[in-house]
């Protein structure tokens, strides 16, 4: 009688537990979730390369400006006023370009990173 008491407990968890089913669509609704939130992985990724470009093209312009008011003067004024040519001695073609040289590789790092992270992304 006494085993009687104590499986009751157990068989009452038993009911309630069967009676607890997944619903037949339990599978597609899963995938549905898990498709749903690698979208918004993917999404939040993209939105991350596009800040990050952003913020790399407006350290390149920032950077472009800086290397012209350096180059022509020390203000913007400087530069915007007519240009007289200097004479032949005060040229300094060779660190003009070294600066262009500078520019371009970085670019091309840059665009290189930008390629990796597009089809590592991409290609799975």
């Amino acid at each position: 009688m006494n085993e009687e008491l104590k499986d009751k407990g157990l068989k009452r968890a038993i009911k309630e537990q069967t009676q607890f089913r997944l619903s037949s669509n339990f599978t597609f609704r899963t995938m549905q979730k898990v498709e749903e939130a690698a979208l918004l992985r993917e999404k939040r990724m993209e939105q991350r390369t596009l800040w990050a470009t952003i913020i790399a093209s407006l350290l390149l312009l920032a950077s472009g400006i800086a290397g012209l008011i350096y180059y022509f003067g020390s203000s913007l004024k400087d530069f915007l006023q007519p240009i007289q040519l200097p004479e032949a001695h005060k040229i300094e073609i060779p660190s003009f370009y070294f600066m262009f040289i500078i520019v371009i590789s970085l670019c091309l790092l840059f665009d290189r990173w930008m390629r990796k992270q597009y089809f590592k992304r991409h290609s799975s």
